[in-house]
């Protein structure tokens, strides 16, 4: 329901009764607004509800009838998804797939019944707003008031990431290749500590197989935060009970979470009641929640901390009084540990999936098909590395994954096997291009998955990348299928480890459009999206009139210069999803004086990307002598990548020339690194170019390089 332009509303929150003392329609008034916010004595422009990061708690009781009115008064379209909530597809909260957006000045009510229990939260799902502060927690409480756990009071707790880089200067980084992020948080793979580490091998099998560094998380955030604060504190006595409402509201970070006062008690997960069971670190990936139940020891102030995956940073929440306790600290993870085997056939592999042993003939064959990591059978399991300052992701119990196996359902489900619909969809990825896919093509290239109501859908994830996806699916809460069979666990977010499948199946029961995807939030904005359409649906008039809005191919736009003492080249680039237009230039002069008979080059060129490994280029290539161009040729070619991550090119010019090169880009020290390029041009010969960059910060490094032609030069190099 939406309403235009109308005056100053005052943010209230009422219950009245309608109809019986059991129904009661739920009122809460959401302001969102940009104003500026302080974290850690900085304050930057972020986007506030109600005033406040997180915004308010909204609290309801199952039945009742919520009734929310989101008024934006910022100057830019917004939303709000009701994450987890069962509501009708017109109230979900998503542009394009779900209503058009709410416009600067307008308010949208959102009106629905409560129709389950359990802790929740709510998000913008508009660009990139989650990131700045668009988000806050949801609880409801059962019908009848029951409490099947023992515990004495309850608490919400909200994690989060904060960075006060603009969130698209963020993901126009990230487009670029731009190893700034790595770098400000000291997780820049390189060879030095590689062998510093004695994973030296490791490191050199990584680049013969051609896979990318290992990379946690994406971002380097500037903090973490409990509940829009550094830290938090609950006051509470010893002996006291204390249900904890965890949520991960995060854009991009998975945290480990420990209390420093002994194990805690699991008792719901995506606000669906579990299985007790006890558990010292619990992972939560981005958008999931997890209920449990601390009790407060003798003495003392204990700390509940979440500790970013890549042990970038931590939060907390400190609980009791008096002297702080503090949990046990996490072993750094291993970044360099490469999983698989060096074969013939993934060494000469022609795409990245073959040469990740995951080609979409086995996926389509279903040798993916069950549950758990590629190769994991053979390596043994687990390992218990305890001995070591490193630990590898999910196979050392210190740093483990989702706690999915241990997670046991209240009651059976057994689907009707002869109505279940298989489909398989691969998570696919290109993190130096950050082109985020599933079944290799991006939101702006896909269909819609179309199912029927009544049948039972399986969705088989498999992940082709070397990062954790937590897939959502907006409108239903799916079974994860574990080793607990009819009794595995319901939920409505699932984390998908790098190189594994996870399986989840649901009853088509929610007749809509339904928005399905990674919630790491820069991997959705790029591309790991789609829409699940049930076929009885037709969406409203005024979404289908704005669906094409949904699959627009956003362009994002930098430069770089190198201005060196012998030299200089640079380029001006735009790129899409799978095209790059740029235009490139270099002028080498062995000294100053010689400058005005600088050698240049100018060139146009557009590229297609057809993965990590190939793409195809056309341009036009201008060579001349001090400023002066001497003649201008068109070509045509293509680009490859070899094993050790060596690009080879090659093209052939409208001349009858041709030119053929191989590049190489190599990180030695954790700011420090290398490119070498050499090529052959049939007119120009053999030249070569060797250049080493230092990494002050995102936009400048200090370079030096040797040029065959004009010898050694130091500078700078600058990114716009």
């Amino acid at each position: 329901m939406r309403t235009g332009k109308f005056f100053e509303i005052s943010i209230f929150f009422m219950a009245a009764v309608a109809g019986t003392a059991e129904a009661k329609t739920v009122k809460y008034d959401i302001v969102v607004m940009e104003e500026d916010y302080s974290v850690g004595g900085r304050s930057i422009p972020a986007m506030t509800l109600n005033g406040k990061i997180p915004g308010p708690t909204l609290i309801f009781t199952e039945g009742d009838t919520a009734v929310i009115r989101v008024i934006n008064r910022m100057d830019v379209s917004t939303s709000i998804h009701w994450h987890g909530i069962l509501v009708p597809p017109g109230m979900d909260g998503v542009p394009y797939v779900s209503f058009p957006p709410i416009e600067p000045g307008d308010t949208f009510v959102y009106e629905f019944p409560v129709r389950q229990s359990g802790t929740y939260w709510y998000h913008s799902h508009t660009g990139l707003q989650e990131q700045r502060g668009v988000y806050g927690a949801i609880v409801i409480h059962p019908r009848d008031g029951r409490k099947i756990y023992d515990y004495d009071r309850e608490y919400v707790v909200v994690f989060s990431d904060w960075i006060f880089e603009n969130p698209h200067e963020v993901l126009r980084t990230l487009k670029a290749g731009r190893e700034w992020y790595p770098v400000k948080k000291n997780r820049m793979q390189n060879l030095f500590d590689a062998i510093r580490a004695g994973r030296v091998g490791h490191f050199f099998k990584r680049e013969l197989l051609r896979m990318p560094p290992m990379d946690i998380s994406d971002v380097a955030y500037d903090y973490f935060m409990t509940n829009g604060k550094i830290e938090d504190t609950l006051r509470a006595s010893a002996g006291e009970r204390i249900r904890l409402r965890i949520i991960n509201a995060s854009a991009g970070t998975n945290f480990l979470v420990d209390f420093s006062g002994g194990p805690m008690q699991v008792i719901s997960a995506d606000g669906i009641d579990v299985e007790p069971f006890h558990l010292n670190r619990l992972f939560i990936a981005i958008a999931e929640t997890y209920d449990v139940i601390v009790e407060v020891p003798s003495s003392g102030q204990f700390q509940l901390r979440a500790t970013a995956q890549d042990n970038s940073g931590s939060t907390s929440l400190w609980i009791g009084k008096g002297e702080r306790h503090y949990a046990e600290e996490i072993p750094e993870p291993d970044l360099y540990h490469t999983m698989g085997k060096i074969t013939l056939k993934k060494l000469i592999a022609f795409r990245p999936q073959d040469a990740m042993g995951m080609s979409d003939s086995d996926v389509k064959s279903g040798k993916f098909d069950s549950p758990g990591m590629m190769g994991m059978k053979s390596m043994g399991g687990m390992m218990n590395t305890s001995q070591s300052k490193w630990a590898i992701d999910g196979m050392d119990p210190r740093r483990p994954w989702a706690p999915y196996h241990k997670l046991v359902a209240l009651s059976e489900w057994k689907p009707d096997s002869g109505r279940i619909r298989v489909i398989r969809l691969t998570l696919d990825g290109d993190m130096e291009r950050y082109v985020w896919m599933m079944n290799g093509k991006p939101l702006s290239a896909s269909d819609s998955i179309h199912i029927r109501k009544g049948e039972v859908v399986r969705f088989v994830l498999i992940n082709r990348t070397m990062m954790h996806h937590p897939m959502h699916l907006h409108g239903h809460f799916f079974r994860v299928i574990t080793e607990n069979g009819e009794r595995s666990p319901w939920k409505h977010t699932v984390d998908v480890p790098p190189m594994s499948t996870v399986v989840i199946e649901f009853p088509a029961s929610e007749v809509g459009d339904w928005f399905f995807h990674c919630h790491l939030l820069y991997h959705m904005k790029s591309g790991m999206a789609r829409v699940v359409h049930y076929e009885e649906y037709t969406p409203p008039e005024d979404v289908r009139e704005i669906r094409r809005l949904l699959y627009r191919d956003s362009w994002y736009h930098w430069a770089e210069a190198n201005i060196w003492s012998n030299g200089t080249s640079g380029y001006v680039n735009a790129s899409s999803t799978f095209y790059d237009v740029r235009m490139e230039w270099k002028a080498t002069w062995g000294s100053p004086d010689s400058i005005r008979y600088a050698d240049t080059e100018f060139h146009l060129r557009v590229r297609k990307y057809m993965d990590r490994f190939r793409g195809m280029f056309l341009g036009l290539y201008a060579p001349g002598t001090g400023g002066n161009i001497e003649r201008v040729m068109g070509y045509m070619g293509v680009d490859y990548l070899l094993p050790m991550n060596i690009r080879l090119f090659a093209w052939l010019d409208s001349d009858g020339g041709y030119r053929i090169g191989l590049s190489k880009h190599i990180p030695l020290l954790p700011r420090i690194t290398m490119e070498a390029e050499v090529e052959y041009d049939r007119w120009k010969g053999m030249d070569y170019t060797i250049a080493g960059h230092y990494i002050l910060t995102r936009r400048l490094w200090i370079t030096g390089n040797i040029d065959s032609e004009s010898g050694a030069g130091l500078g700078v190099n600058i990114w716009f």
